[in-house]
């Protein structure tokens, strides 16, 4: 009765420990953050019945097959998601080996010896006097050893609930890589077309500046013309054959930044592609206000899930500071020979318990301890930061998507005034009322104008690839428990 009476005290102290040692830590809380309902940008209200929400497929919005298919592709391919994979199945393995952990191990050993002991040595010498002793003998050992740590004070668990986080993490961080993807190839598909359109403008500028200079310089010639004018038409083609260059060798890198998004070698995309015109920027609803992006972001998710893993942390590093349990058993044969090698007289069995802790580490527990929660305040802080940006990412977004949308409407509206203006001043140069020279500028406004407006519908079309991604391109935080 007295030794039960030890154990039950013994369990009582340890239950005792493992309460006191759980309260010093409070449970994981989200941390908190205080955003506004609405954004101060987003399409009025009464607009958002008539514009869609934002789908996971938001690229398909901006009704272009070629970068429907280029954006699938790179989703497939990018070898920018299969790195994001591969840290998702290291976190999936992390996970495992925590939980793994926490529950007995088995192991098992075989082994033969042929020994061949010395008898020059003074246990040897008077050994070996002995009658009936043999100096070569053979031994063979079979065994299972079992050992379990019982987790009395929450640190393995404590381990596991930081590997779930990280895994989460993980998730979240796979399918904001997809969102960054498709978002790069949509920039880079958008740039090509920019600069496709532009490259068209300055060779028909060109073209036109070449008739002027010619048409100038024959009145150069005929003395009808000041040599300054000549001078100065010659300097304006110069100009216009010297931007080509330039546009060409950032529609090649487009390209091949296209061909790297899509795992794959430099030289495909420009076939691809072929020519097409830049896409009409979508309008973008809102969904919600900032506050939504805490769910919709997968950026955010995981740094609240990195806050999540780093507090476990904390609490395992608490745990650090209390006893451990481990629990042992073995069994096995041991025998000299191998007839006898499994009877009862070679079997050898083992229990054992041990309860070990620190007693003077010098402060190397209270050290983990202080730097886990640093590490706590870090995450934490990363997080806040985080929400704080994407908010403002939204927010810039709709507003550089409302202006962008009225630029290009404005230069779209300039263009076609100035295309009537060319269409008249043609009339008006084969009836005679106007020189060839003043039809020609006319050309040259309009073609300006043109390169303006590409510039303008790109900038309006890159805005919503912007604010898409700035609200999550349609993911959800539920989408981490089916994923």
């Amino acid at each position: 009765m007295i030794p039960f009476q030890r154990a039950a005290n013994g369990l009582g102290l340890i239950a005792f420990l493992a309460l006191g040692a759980c309260a010093g830590k409070p449970p994981y809380a989200r941390p908190e953050m205080a955003l506004p309902q609405t954004f101060r940008n987003a399409p009025p209200a009464e607009a958002l019945t008539a514009i869609p929400a934002v789908d996971p497929r938001w690229w398909r919005g901006f009704g272009d097959p070629v970068l429907d298919r280029l954006v699938d592709q790179a989703l497939t391919d990018s070898l920018t998601l299969e790195a994001a994979a591969a840290r998702l199945d290291q976190a999936a393995a992390g996970l495992r080996a925590a939980q793994a952990a926490r529950r007995p191990l088995l192991n098992g050993q075989a082994s033969a010896t042929e020994q061949r002991a010395s008898i020059a040595d003074q246990v040897g010498q008077g050994v070996s006097r002995s009658p009936g002793y043999q100096r070569a003998a053979d031994v063979y050992n079979l065994g299972l050893a079992a050992s379990w740590e019982i987790d009395l004070f929450g640190r393995l668990a404590a381990a596991s609930r930081a590997a779930r986080a990280d895994l989460a993490a993980a998730k979240a961080n796979v399918a904001g890589a997809r969102l960054t993807v498709a978002a790069e190839v949509a920039s880079a598909y958008l740039d090509a077309r920019e600069l496709q359109a532009r490259l068209a403008v300055a060779k028909a500028r060109v073209g036109t500046l070449a008739e002027l200079d010619r048409l100038v310089r024959l009145r150069v010639a005929r003395g009808v013309a000041a040599r300054l004018e000549g001078d100065q038409t010659a300097a304006d083609l110069a100009g216009a054959r010297a931007a080509i260059p330039a546009l060409e060798a950032g529609l090649e890198a487009q390209y091949n930044r296209i061909d790297v998004l899509l795992g794959r070698v430099p030289g495909a995309a420009r076939a691809d592609l072929g020519e097409g015109a830049i896409p009409a920027a979508p309008a973008v609803a809102a969904e919600g206000g900032p506050a939504a992006l805490l769910f919709r972001r997968p950026d955010l998710a995981a740094a609240e899930r990195a806050v999540a893993a780093a507090d476990a942390r904390v609490a395992q590093a608490l745990a650090e500071r209390w006893p451990r349990l481990n629990l042992a058993a073995a069994i096995g044969v041991l025998s000299a020979g191998t007839s006898n090698l499994f009877t009862e007289s070679a079997m050898q069995t083992s229990v054992s318990g041990t309860l070990a802790g620190p007693v003077l580490d010098f402060g190397r527990n209270r050290a983990n301890v202080a730097r886990a929660r640093a590490v706590t305040r870090e995450a934490v802080a990363n997080y806040r930061q985080a929400v704080l940006q994407a908010a403002a990412e939204a927010e810039n977004g709709f507003a550089t998507l409302a202006r962008r949308r009225e630029q290009a409407q404005a230069l779209a509206d300039s263009a076609a005034a100035l295309d009537r203006a060319r269409v008249a001043s043609r009339t008006a140069y084969q009836a005679g009322a106007v020189s060839l020279i003043e039809a020609l500028d006319a050309e040259r406004r309009l073609q300006a104008a043109q390169d303006n407006l590409a510039t303008a519908q790109a900038d309006a079309a890159r805005a919503a690839v912007s604010t898409y991604r700035a609200l999550g391109g349609g993911w959800q935080t539920s989408d981490l428990a089916r994923n």
